[in-house]
């Protein structure tokens, strides 16, 4: 048994083989008939196969081999079925006991000489043999290192079609297992955002952002560091959690993008504005994971917010909300993961000086309006931070980086800022099981509950920017992880201020 890859992940394979042998002749031949939808790929697997067999003294006599790859109706690709379509060809001649293949997946792709070469989507097929009650795997040995990840998975390593022959042969083989270090957190280099000088609110919003998985949009002219701390947002970020980082794998594995082994770090994903729809969002022919995907449990970075097109933008409503994404095609629909941390960049005029406090802004207001409406209101509500920055000063340009003041004190600003939102993001996960960003109505009533101060504060917020439901909501989360960066009980009237003053209006 084998697997194919798609984008939600993996399918297993059944590789079914007959062999009739030819009466001997000089003139006889070995005829391969491969059937069930193979690609170009899996079709010129038989001249590796063929000779890689007669490596391995493996050799097929001549006859007819009729290879047939189930379920019949599914497309398959790429070089993964070339072992388990190797081991079929051997037990159908004869030179393995068919039932030693029983109950087993196989991955590799197989050179001429019978060495194997390791695959992507190991930890996918895993997944999928779990979910049909196989529990063995043998593949080369990046390929079983990732699939080793999955608990409950016994994973073999093979280089060569030689010894996947003596494993099943009983040569005494242990699983593999995942070493220690590789399930413990690293330690952090000092973070990014202690070299960027300047910008004191810009800093508070990454940290709150990062407390409570809150979406940030960074708007300002050009030099103001908006893209410095776009990218030091996941540093602030605690490390991934064992789950996290086998969710990660798994969708790295299932995109063919992952060489094996778990994902130490989360994902930071900048895609430029050209990107096309299913290029973010994920779709095409076959079905694809697109960038939103690729960000699970990671950072997508969205620069020049207003250069990509209204339709790629709208497309992120629905899995800024659930977390994920649904996608229908012809004859086929699949649900992608898509849990990102949304953090985003833009000018605030088409020529980009618009507040400069030298640089005069040369755009009328109908393109000042006609830029900033290339974002719909239903989208910039599901930004919860929202802040507006200005260059910053020469004494801060040129101000010294900071350094400890002691040997003894080798904690910087940025590393105190993310043990903070570190702190309080695992707070909020102990007491509710959710970031607060994600706290719905019962959640915020429970733990964010509005009190008179709080009620008069909202209602003069309301009356003069016009807040909606959502932009209400989003206010109240964000106070909550006010209050979770301070460790207190619950929010009061100064968080909810604060979280108004990190809501800057766009439009």
């Amino acid at each position: 048994m084998g697997a194919t890859l798609h984008a939600s992940g993996a399918t297993l394979v059944t590789v079914e083989a007959r062999f009739d042998p030819a009466e001997r002749s000089e003139k006889a031949t070995t005829e391969i008939v491969l059937s069930g939808l193979p690609d170009a790929v899996i079709r010129e697997s038989r001249g590796r196969m063929l000779a890689a067999l007669r490596e391995c003294h493996l050799a097929l006599p001549p006859g007819k081999l009729l290879l047939h790859l189930g379920p019949a109706g599914l497309k398959k690709s790429g070089e993964l079925l070339d072992l388990a379509l190797a081991l079929g060809t051997a037990a159908a001649s004869g030179h393995i006991p068919p039932e030693a293949l029983l109950g087993i997946v196989f991955l590799g792709e197989l050179t001429l000489d019978g060495k194997l070469r390791s695959v992507p989507g190991g930890l996918a097929t895993a997944d999928a043999a779990m979910n049909a009650g196989i529990k063995t795997l043998i593949a080369p040995p990046h390929t079983a290192l990732e699939a080793a990840a999955l608990p409950g998975i016994r994973a073999f390593e093979a280089e060569t079609l030689d010894q996947v022959v003596a494993i099943l042969s009983g040569c005494p083989v242990s699983p593999l297992s995942i070493p220690e270090e590789d399930l413990t957190e690293r330690s952090r280099a000092t973070p990014r955002m202690d070299a960027i000088r300047g910008q004191a609110a810009g800093k508070r919003a990454l940290e709150v952002a990062a407390a409570g998985g809150h979406g940030t949009l960074f708007f300002g002219p050009p030099g103001a560091g908006k893209s410095l701390l776009a990218r030091a947002l996941a540093e602030l970020m605690p490390p991934p959690t064992t789950e996290e980082r086998i969710d990660m794998t798994r969708v790295l594995s299932a995109s063919g993008r992952w060489p094996g082994g778990l994902a130490r770090e989360r994902a930071f994903r900048a895609p430029h504005h050209t990107t096309s729809h299913a290029g973010l969002v994920g779709g095409g022919s076959p079905p694809m994971a697109g960038e939103i995907t690729l960000a699970h449990h990671g950072v997508l970075f969205l620069d020049e917010l207003p250069e990509f097109r209204r339709e790629v933008l709208e497309a992120l409503r629905q899995p800024i909300e659930n977390g994920e994404i649904h996608i229908s095609r012809a004859g086929r629909q699949i649900t992608l993961p898509a849990n990102f941390h949304l953090i985003c960049a833009m000018n605030p005029c088409p020529c980009g000086y618009l507040g400069h406090p030298k640089i005069p802004c040369k755009c009328a207001p109908t393109a000042i309006a006609r830029y900033r409406q290339r974002i719909s209101g239903p989208l910039l509500d599901r930004i919860d931070l929202r802040l507006e920055l200005t260059p910053p000063s020469l004494a801060d340009l040129l101000g010294e980086a900071h350094q400890p003041s002691s040997p003894e004190a080798t904690s910087t600003p940025g590393m105190i800022q993310a043990q903070r939102a570190r702190d309080a993001r695992l707070l909020s996960l102990e007491r509710q099981q959710c970031l607060n960003s994600r706290l719905g109505t019962k959640g915020l009533d429970r733990y964010s509950p509005i009190t008179s101060a709080m009620r008069d504060l909202l209602a003069k917020a309301t009356e003069r920017h016009g807040l909606s439901a959502r932009a209400i909501q989003s206010l109240r989360s964000v106070a909550r992880t006010l209050a979770d960066l301070e460790q207190v009980d619950m929010p009061t009237r100064s968080h909810l201020a604060e979280a108004l003053a990190l809501r800057a209006p766009v439009r």
